[in-house]
């Protein structure tokens, strides 16, 4: 018969030591979720603005272009870079841009420049964006504000060959 209550009170054991961990799995679980979530919109991001700087650099002036000078139009550069952002970042992530940066620089071999973002020289007609971004709010309260993201991309125009 003593075999028989030990057993009975070690049955209770496990369901003590599963309501003691689930509080600690569930909040573990809950963390991974918020980290995927703010990986995966960051991701997004740098991809929304790697697609606007790629764009961006096509705003050529045509008529310069004819007389053999490599030239980006300004406004139609950050008007393009801004559309396809605000599109791509709905499309993506459902809500569009906190703030959103763009850089024309109309440099060349003979008239560097010098990059806004890394203070590297720049030696062809560049597009540069910095855009920040509201993260996804956590699930777990991890933090109280959704986090900022931020993400830069930026685009030359080089003749072949060049690296």
């Amino acid at each position: 018969m003593s075999a028989c209550l030990r057993i009975r009170e070690r049955r209770g054991a496990a369901l003590l030591v599963v309501l003691l961990w689930l509080p600690i799995l569930l909040a573990g679980a809950a963390l991974i979720l918020d980290g995927g979530q703010l990986l995966l919109a960051r991701h997004r991001l740098q991809a929304s603005v790697d697609l606007a700087a790629l764009a961006a650099v096509q705003s050529l002036d045509w008529d310069r272009l004819a007389e053999g000078e490599v030239t980006i139009i300004e406004d139609e550069a950050e008007e393009m870079a801004r559309q396809y952002l605000s599109d791509n970042l709905v499309a993506m992530t459902g809500r569009g841009f906190e703030e959103f940066r763009v850089w024309v620089i109309n440099a060349n071999p003979e008239d560097p420049k010098v990059h806004p973002v890394t203070g590297e020289g720049v030696y062809h007609p560049t597009v540069v964006l910095r855009c920040q971004l509201r993260g996804p709010s956590s699930w777990f309260g991890a933090w109280k504000e959704a986090p900022v993201l931020e993400a830069e991309a930026d685009a030359s125009l080089r003749p072949r060959g060049e690296d």
